[in-house]
């Protein structure tokens, strides 16, 4: 992977406090891109990068680039994969590298502001394009990688991977964002459609932007499919099978060591499986959990089927408060997703044997791995309880419990529950996900704020497929691609996401939802694909992922002495944000207390 970043004002050629400006922002990532930098400077324009070398190791890689006419120059972020079959339909044009970023070029002359569409990969970059003055700037569909930017006190246009870059500058003022806390509290991540700082924003998941004469112009270039494929449950697993061994196959060019991370799970063992035969002697890298929360047995099973090198990682309690400053100290947003522990130890653990990993996230998503699925298609079924009613269903299931009925206490809790949630959307939003509720979160803000993820597609509630669209363009951008990308570049390592290749997403998105989920069982297709390839104990388990058990950690003596030290204090910066007594009210040991802590420790490092 690598760092972008970059500065838009006119006659800065010779200015500089702005070539010192960008020297700092490239400074910032350097953990992004140890291998090489660069920078070049047009009359109206700065471009900087920092290289992590992945394809072409040679210098031709070399950024920012030029095209072959010296009119356009880049700085990119990402892997376009399948990029030399593109190559290849460039006919024209004279490569000098055997770089994706040098397709870019071509295809930016070829197809002008239509040629995002063209890429499927992982992306951010900003083409300055010196004839029309103006700066293109695209980032892909998903939200695997990072685009940030801000107008600066002097009018500039300022963009970089991460915000610590924006903000080296000094030109831009770091003023928390309400909205973005009030998302926080609610959600436990900062949604993908902003930022954690009220004047700094985020180019969207595919989206574009088109910078020039001090005007941003954004637009999407990209969307879901919207008709839903009539297709035989046979003939979709022979598409689907075909979509995810191509997917993984591309995904494992490289020219440095791949290995990947081995859960335990359905979607991991899937692509070590599949992985495995073209890279033979796998090294696959597993997080252990004590107790009931350990999924290393399952994994272990995977790697003696597959004869990877398998390495596994795990945390003692002392060590937790450390890492988890440590982190948050390097995050530039708050995230209080549990997994950021493992993520940061097997990463770190990562960085010592290769520098690409194959991981299995978005596949709950695609295939339709979450237990609400199965909630949400029972919603389907049953139909909509009246909220006219509902007062009457309270009574009728408290005195059903009081008489020991619990046939008819089920009953009205289940039509209290459809009463709450006559369908699909409804649920979605205010259940799944959530953390504090919109009630409970303007009661701990000091000032009071409204904000809620806006979806750029038809909101169907007769269709489960849905639900997945809404966890795939939320969640997945504004928690797990922020973890996985900002955390491993941490330890200067790329993370790739096999299931979230355009072509699979765009296929599994109107894929029947009956293929993926019934009341009996979750990512049908997938277990129907690729089950055999898998094995018993992996086919039966209880989902679980890199989660935490997030009661004990906070009752670690290290860690008690923390919440007290931040969240017990009045002086600690949160309460700037939040009230004190509320917070009090909710130091319970459980996510609500774990997300209070993490944006006490965020603010105090920031």
């Amino acid at each position: 992977m690598c760092g972008i970043s970059g500065i838009v004002k006119k006659n800065i050629l010779n200015d500089d406090f702005y070539k010192k400006s960008l020297k700092d922002m490239t400074n910032s990532m350097i953990h992004r891109g140890p291998d090489d930098e660069g920078h070049e400077y047009f009359q109206n324009c700065f471009l900087g990068f920092r290289r992590l070398a992945i394809v072409d190791l040679s210098k031709d890689g070399h950024q920012p680039m030029y095209s072959n006419s010296k009119n356009e120059c880049i700085v990119f972020n990402g892997e376009i994969y399948g990029y030399r079959n593109l190559k290849k339909e460039m006919k024209g044009y004279p490569f000098k590298s055997n770089t994706d970023t040098e397709v870019i070029l071509s295809l930016y002359q070829k197809y002008g502001y239509d040629f995002p569409k063209h890429l499927n990969g992982m992306f951010s970059m900003a083409i300055w394009d010196e004839e029309k003055q103006q700066l293109f700037c695209a980032r892909d569909r998903f939200g695997e990688k990072p685009f940030y930017y801000a107008l600066g006190k002097n009018g500039e246009f300022i963009f970089a991977s991460e915000i610590k870059a924006i903000l080296e500058t000094g030109l831009v003022d770091a003023e928390l964002n309400d909205e973005a806390i009030f998302h926080f509290l609610r959600h436990m991540y900062v949604d993908s459609q902003q930022s954690i700082y009220k004047n700094i924003k985020t180019l969207a998941p595919a989206h574009q932007l088109i910078y020039r004469n001090g005007e941003i112009e954004i637009s999407e270039y990209w969307n879901f499919p919207k008709e839903e494929l009539q297709i035989s449950e046979e003939d979709a697993i022979i598409k689907f099978k075909s979509l995810v061994e191509e997917s993984v196959e591309k995904q494992l060019i490289a020219d440095v060591k791949v290995g990947a991370f081995l859960s335990g799970g359905l979607d991991s063992g899937t692509l070590v499986a599949l992985s495995s035969k073209h890279h033979p002697n796998l090294t696959t890298l597993g997080f252990e959990y004590q107790g009931e929360w350990n999924e290393m047995p399952e994994a272990r099973s995977i790697s003696q089927k597959y004869n990877t090198n398998h390495l596994e990682v795990s945390l003692k309690d002392d060590e937790i408060p450390k890492i988890l400053i440590e982190v948050l100290k390097k995050l530039d947003e708050p995230l209080a997703d549990t997994a950021i522990l493992a993520t940061y130890t097997i990463c770190k653990e990562a960085a010592k044997n290769m520098t690409v990993v194959i991981t299995g996230n978005a596949g709950d998503e695609l295939f339709g791995g979450y237990k609400w699925y199965q909630k949400e298609k029972e919603i389907l079924d049953k139909g909509k309880a009246s909220k006219v009613l509902l007062p009457l269903y309270k009574v009728g299931s408290t005195v059903s419990e009081k008489v020991g009925f619990s046939k008819g206490q089920d009953y009205f809790l289940d039509k209290i529950f459809r009463a709450k949630f006559p369908d699909i959307i409804s649920y979605q939003t205010e259940k799944v996900h959530n953390n504090f509720t919109k009630k409970e979160t303007n009661l701990l803000l000091k000032s009071y704020s409204d904000y809620q993820h806006s979806y750029n597609f038809r909101m169907d509630k007769t269709n489960l497929n849905i639900a997945m669209k809404m966890d795939l363009t939320n969640i997945v951008p504004g928690d797990y691609m922020v973890k996985d990308d900002r955390i491993a570049m941490m330890h200067s390592i790329e993370l790739r996401t096999p299931f979230l290749d355009k072509d699979l997403v765009e296929f599994c998105s109107v894929l029947p939802a009956k293929y993926k989920v019934d009341a009996q069982q979750t990512k049908i297709i997938l277990r129907k694909a690729f089950g055999t390839l898998l094995t018993e104990n992996i086919l039966n388990k209880k989902k679980q992922g890199f989660g935490a058990p997030v009661e004990k950690w906070l009752k670690i003596p290290a860690m008690e002495e923390l919440s007290s030290k931040i969240l017990k204090n009045p002086a600690s910066k949160i309460f700037k944000k939040l009230d004190f007594l509320q917070v009090q009210k909710n130091l319970n040991y459980n996510y609500k207390h774990w997300s209070l802590l993490v944006l006490g420790i965020w603010m105090e490092e920031h």
